[in-house]
């Protein structure tokens, strides 16, 4: 197994590439793009930043006569990384999985308190990962707590978050959707919002 993450700016892009030949690139736990390969790939993809769509290739290739992989990645027609090295090893496990992971089985079962417990100490694990911050304002949503629901939101995108679909669809949400701010804040890339007044 073999794995990589690639950094720009607030957006951050994993490849897997696995003992078959498979590449998974991945962005803000979304699977972008899937190919087998054995010398060599272009994957292209593209997402949202700053509310603009941004077109990505990751290019993997066959570096030298050891068969070392090499990684380019451009954004938008310009070479951003080249050759960098793929290293072996496996995604290392973030350190807030486990938190996580038991905070969303208490959020399908509306155990809305411990869910948010459990969330923050995985934020303090791990503060970049935007799914902690997705499911914080899930959280937040059902509380009817509209500020924390979008500053939550907010930070989930400046972490990565690139699967803008599920704040328009997912059912936790939907609280937050039918306030007056949503569109203001959607149509701003999930960056400002109005703040209560107290």
């Amino acid at each position: 197994m073999q794995y990589l993450k690639l950094k720009y700016e607030q957006t951050i892009i994993e490849l897997h590439n696995n003992w078959l030949g498979e590449e998974t690139v991945i962005v803000g736990g979304k699977i972008v793009s899937k190919k087998s390969s054995v010398v060599g790939i272009n994957h292209h993809f593209s997402i949202h930043e700053n509310g603009a769509k941004v077109n990505y290739v990751l290019t993997t290739k066959i570096l030298d006569s050891m068969m070392n992989v090499g990684v380019d990645l451009t954004r938008n027609g310009t070479l951003i990384y080249e050759n960098v090295k793929l290293p072996y090893g496996s995604k290392p496990k973030s350190p807030g999985q486990e938190l996580k992971s038991k905070a969303l089985v208490k959020l399908k079962q509306y155990d809305i308190p411990e869910a948010i417990s459990l969330l923050d100490q995985a934020k303090e694990l791990d503060q970049e990962d935007p799914e902690i911050y997705f499911h914080l304002a899930c959280a937040y949503s059902n509380l009817e707590d509209k500020d924390n629901g979008y500053q939550n939101l907010k930070k989930a995108v400046e972490c990565g978050l690139v699967d803008h679909e599920s704040i328009l669809n997912h059912d936790m949400l939907a609280f937050l959707r039918i306030q007056d701010q949503f569109e203001n804040f959607q149509q701003s890339g999930f960056k400002k919002f109005e703040h209560t007044l107290k």
